[in-house]
């Protein structure tokens, strides 16, 4: 089993507010902040959403103070934004800034993919290539697709660890943070058989095995592009789930 590049937390759940365990940990403030941050990559939060600091403090089990000091940081990473009354939401979005981040995400992604590969082990991409078929049949039910999204970014996170770039890591992760209350939107479609971002996964360890680091970097682009198309009105995925999203006027 493939360690997690993040301390992580549970799958999803309908509530995630009441999801959401009590810390236990040495490092609370490092604790919580691990915890809102990996909700907000898996999309538990929808666009819009008000987090208030004394309900997470409660469902987490704390003081305000390691909750006001996740927030900050999340918001320095533009995954959450400041209201004129205190308070935190997720962020909306315009049409302009979901183009901008999908561009954004296939370019950095694919090219950390890239640099990434030559230096991933042969027992590293064993593990993963496991993963890819766990990811699979996770999909092939909407049960599943909890499990998935998180067995998703662990893929991902240890491709692109493997590249040894802070830098780029960095950009990466406020990339996702910013994505997830919008790719909450197309779970819907996450079961179906016809998925090509299944068979991506797959695909991009194929090609790291054969030592074509170009196919892999190409999988992975379209891998992250499938999802954005099924949110964009006009493109190849035809905005299928465009609808769900409270786009900002």
């Amino acid at each position: 089993m493939l360690p997690d590049p993040f301390n992580d937390e549970a799958p999803l759940s309908s509530d995630p507010l009441e999801a959401l365990e009590p810390i236990v940990r040495s490092s609370v403030n490092e604790s919580v902040y691990q915890a809102l941050r990996n909700k907000l990559m898996h999309g538990e939060y929808r666009a819009g959403q008000v987090l208030g600091i004394q309900y997470l403090a409660d469902a987490l089990g704390t003081s305000t103070m390691p909750v006001r000091e996740a927030l900050r940081r999340l918001v320095a990473q533009q995954g959450l934004e400041p209201m004129r009354n205190g308070t935190t939401r997720v962020p909306l979005i315009t049409q302009a800034r979901l183009d901008d981040i999908r561009r954004a995400r296939t370019m950095i992604e694919g090219t950390v993919t890239e640099w990434a590969a030559p230096r991933l082990s042969p027992a590293v991409l064993d593990s993963l290539a496991q993963l890819a078929r766990e990811i699979t049949q996770a999909r092939r039910t909407r049960e599943g697709i909890a499990t998935s999204l998180e067995q998703n970014r662990v893929f991902h996170f240890t491709i692109y660890q493997a590249a040894e770039s802070p830098v780029m890591m960095a950009m990466i992760e406020s990339l996702w943070l910013q994505s997830g209350s919008y790719l909450r939107a197309t779970r819907e479609f996450l079961h179906t058989d016809e998925l090509p971002a299944d068979q991506l996964h797959e695909s991009t360890i194929e090609a790291i095995q054969q030592g074509d680091y170009a196919r892999a970097r190409k999988c992975i682009e379209t891998d992250v592009a499938w999802v954005f198309d099924r949110l964009s009105p006009g493109t190849a995925g035809n905005g299928a789930a465009a609808g769900a999203i409270p786009f900002k006027k």
